[in-house]
């Protein structure tokens, strides 16, 4: 056969021409046959493009072509069987071809934890180790459970912060932001950190030391101010044995002073007196000793006012310095004196026989010292004559504070002298109040006055159980539960007394915070709940449960217990 002459065609994308190619007979049978299965193919795969509805009514005949031998487009392809034959036809699948998800944000997003509250995640350094507080709950003599109450932004929650401050050496750093923001210690919601003001009433337990030095275990309950959340402080005085009332030394008693005083007598309780930022009268209003003197007489009588008023004649409440349940504070200042206390810095100060409880009797009333013949009289010696307790008290800490507001430079060595104090070189260089505030907590030293005041005038709960039953207990009073929870037994029948619930951290669940009454509850004890509607003839409004956890309440955290006794 002849040679094919500049034959012109393409080969592998590439152009060939002018070539001379010598091939014999079986090389071209080879190429034709090549052609007629490149034609053959082409056809087969344009019978399966066609769709098979039009093929069976075109058709007659239908053509068979091996698998084997069919052209399937790379788009065509089948690597992978699609989601309805991997998750079935019930699965509703979703094909998302564009990835609108962006780099930052994780394929699997991690949980997150909401929080509501400001919680310690471990249990802080105490002045007093855990167990000691644990095991002083089997004495209840040596308990006291307190509500502080009083009107809104007299100074509630500052004075637990002084308290904290004095039983948590760790405190002072939990600020957020600057020294002169308060810690707010009880405020563990964020809502009641960025308003300033309570909302929930927060029960904290501390081992406290009064004048002797003796420790008590001070249940406090701080409780809000503002009156729409009157029922938080209704349901901490249910179950406290006394009040501490606040009043603010300039605002004096306000109208929710006066609802919160009645509630007070109508729950029979101890009521005490607390006279809280005396700073005021010397740093705002600038008042001379002796009208600040008027102004703290006035508060105190308008108090007595109201207590006669709402109190029995049977059983007549009086609060007054002289007989001890009066104290005076200033919390942003870490001050807090009764007139005991403060004649107990005398005593210290002189020594000797210097007899302090005499000395305190005559620091309150128209009562003046002659300086010519060193005692004390119910008359002026001469017209501006001071009363002692502008005399012995009042002058003193209006001279503290204008040599450290005055001209501090030069005064603060001095005045460190006179008091009895050391400051360090860095300490003599801080601002004016948290300098006033150091000075005046070194000098007043702890706040055992106001813990001398509360065992003394508010009952343990052993001796206000029977006071505390008859008024609240609603059963017969001749049975044998009655009679263990007048007797605070330990050991008799089990009766808790709730008021309140507070929410977990994450707030899913809550955890019940009551009373021991009578008996002792443990961990994983089965117990009978009582509802509102519990009656001894239709007891459906009870259920028995399992206690889970058993806690002692601290504000930002809990101690874990096994059991709490009466």
């Amino acid at each position: 056969m002849e040679i094919l002459e500049k034959m012109q065609y393409l080969e592998f994308g590439q152009p060939v021409s002018n070539l001379h190619f010598k091939c014999d007979m079986e090389i071209l049978e080879k190429m034709q046959h090549r052609a007629t299965k490149l034609s053959f193919l082409k056809k087969t795969s344009l019978l399966q493009a066609t769709d098979e509805r039009d093929l069976e009514g075109d058709m007659e005949e239908e053509v068979e072509v091996p698998e084997t031998m069919a052209v399937v487009l790379h788009e065509d392809k089948k690597y992978y069987p699609s989601a309805s034959e991997v998750y079935g036809p019930e699965v509703e699948t979703l094909v998302q071809e564009e990835d609108i998800q962006t780099l930052e944000t994780p394929i699997i997003a991690p949980v997150k934890k909401k929080k509501f509250e400001l919680l310690h995640q471990e249990l802080p350094e105490t002045g007093y180790s855990i167990e000691y507080l644990a095991d002083m709950m089997d004495n209840a003599d040596l308990i006291r459970n307190v509500a502080i109450i009083g009107h809104l932004h007299h100074g509630k929650t500052t004075l637990v912060d002084c308290l904290i401050q004095q039983t948590h050496p760790d405190a002072k750093l939990l600020r957020s932001s600057g020294e002169e923001k308060p810690l707010r210690y009880t405020d563990t919601l964020f809502t009641e950190q960025e308003r300033g003001v309570s909302i929930k009433a927060m029960p904290v337990t501390l081992v406290l030391q009064n004048l002797k030095q003796k420790s008590y275990l001070m249940n406090f309950f701080d409780t809000p101010g503002h009156v729409n959340f009157s029922d938080e402080a209704t349901a901490a005085m249910r179950i406290s044995d006394g009040v501490l009332l606040v009043v603010d030394a300039v605002e004096g008693v306000l109208l929710n002073s006066e609802r919160l005083i009645k509630h007070a007598v109508q729950e029979r309780l101890a009521i005490t007196l607390c006279i809280n930022k005396i700073d005021r009268l010397i740093l705002e209003l600038k008042l001379p000793p002796n009208d600040a003197y008027f102004k703290l007489r006035h508060i105190i009588d308008e108090v007595n006012n109201l207590l006669s008023v709402y109190s029995d004649d049977e059983r007549p409440l009086y609060v007054s310095p002289l007989l001890g349940n009066v104290c005076f504070a200033s919390s942003q200042f870490q001050v807090c004196f009764t007139l005991k206390s403060f004649a107990k810095l005398y005593s210290e100060t002189f020594g000797g026989d210097f007899n302090d409880y005499e000395f305190s009797r005559r620091l309150w009333g128209d009562i003046y010292f002659n300086s010519k013949t060193r005692g004390f009289i119910k008359k002026a010696p001469h017209g501006g004559a001071p009363r002692t307790f502008v005399e012995f008290i009042l002058e003193p800490l209006y001279k503290i504070f204008a040599q450290v507001v005055g001209d501090v430079d030069v005064n603060i060595d001095q005045v460190c002298d006179e008091l009895g104090i050391k400051l360090a070189s860095q300490e003599k260089k801080m601002n004016i109040r948290p300098l006033l505030k150091l000075v005046c907590n070194r000098f007043m030293g702890s706040w055992n006055g106001l813990i001398e005041m509360l065992v003394d005038h508010v009952s343990s709960p052993a001796n206000h159980a029977k006071i505390k039953t008859d008024h609240i207990y609603t059963g017969p009073g001749d049975n044998i539960m009655a009679e263990d929870m007048a007797n605070c037994d330990p050991d008799g029948a089990l009766v808790v007394h709730t008021t309140k619930q507070y929410p977990t951290e994450d707030c899913t669940t809550f955890l019940v915070f009551g009373r021991v009454f009578s008996g002792t509850l443990y961990a994983g004890q089965d117990v009978k709940v009582l509802g509102e509607n519990y009656t001894l003839t239709d007891e459906e409004d009870s259920r028995v449960l399992t206690v889970g956890r058993l806690w002692i309440y601290e504000a930002r955290y809990k101690i874990e217990v096994n059991r709490v006794p009466a």
